[in-house]
């Protein structure tokens, strides 16, 4: 059995910082770390290389979803808000800046990147901080009962998207989600 942390939305690593804190550092696990935001790479990859010594650490250059696609993803004006979503607001509304180029980024399903990368019997931890894309990604996991299956705990930021109505709300993901009988702690603001 392996155990695996998910950190989406690595930005620029400071979920090191916070698992820091805790009593229970996840340093057993295999931190899988996604960003697909390319202005965070060079910051992300320096703070990656700085906690090699203590975890075993997987950089992924793209973003978990809820299905799998290549789409434009959005810089704000607020670097920890890059998004999927056009349109967020968490404690404070972002809006799009254009910097004279396009990002398109890769997007893979959660539930599939889990069952390709882990093991029936391995416990995954999701880290969700992926502004906005938090909706499709926990609505297509609580869908694939064999992902599910693997997952031990879910720690997830809401934000508020434009036209939220495609997606499963808050309160219909943590009902399905306690169907499972896994650990939910919410952060955010939605």
């Amino acid at each position: 059995m392996t155990k695996h942390f998910f950190d989406v939305g690595g930005n620029i690593g400071q979920t090191f910082d916070w698992l820091a804190t805790l009593p229970h550092d996840y340093s057993d696990h295999t931190i899988w770390v996604f960003e697909p935001s390319p202005r965070h790479y060079t910051k992300l990859i320096t703070k990656c290389k700085e906690m090699s010594k203590k975890y075993t650490i997987k950089l992924c250059p793209f973003g978990l979803g809820g299905k799998n696609d290549t789409i434009t993803f959005y810089e704000k004006d607020d670097d920890k808000g890059d998004s999927f979503e056009t349109w967020l607001k968490s404690d404070h509304e972002v809006t799009n800046i254009h910097q004279g180029y396009e990002v398109v980024a890769s997007m893979i399903s959660l539930p599939e990147f889990i069952l390709k990368v882990t093991e029936p019997g391995d416990e995954v931890v999701l880290d969700i901080d992926s502004e906005g894309s938090e909706y499709p990604m926990l609505e297509a996991l609580v869908k694939n009962p064999e992902a599910m299956k693997r997952v031990t705990e879910i720690i997830a930021e809401f934000h508020h998207i434009k036209n939220p109505e495609r997606f499963m709300s808050k309160d219909e993901l943590k009902a399905e989600i306690a169907k499972h009988n896994i650990k939910l702690l919410m952060r955010g603001f939605a």
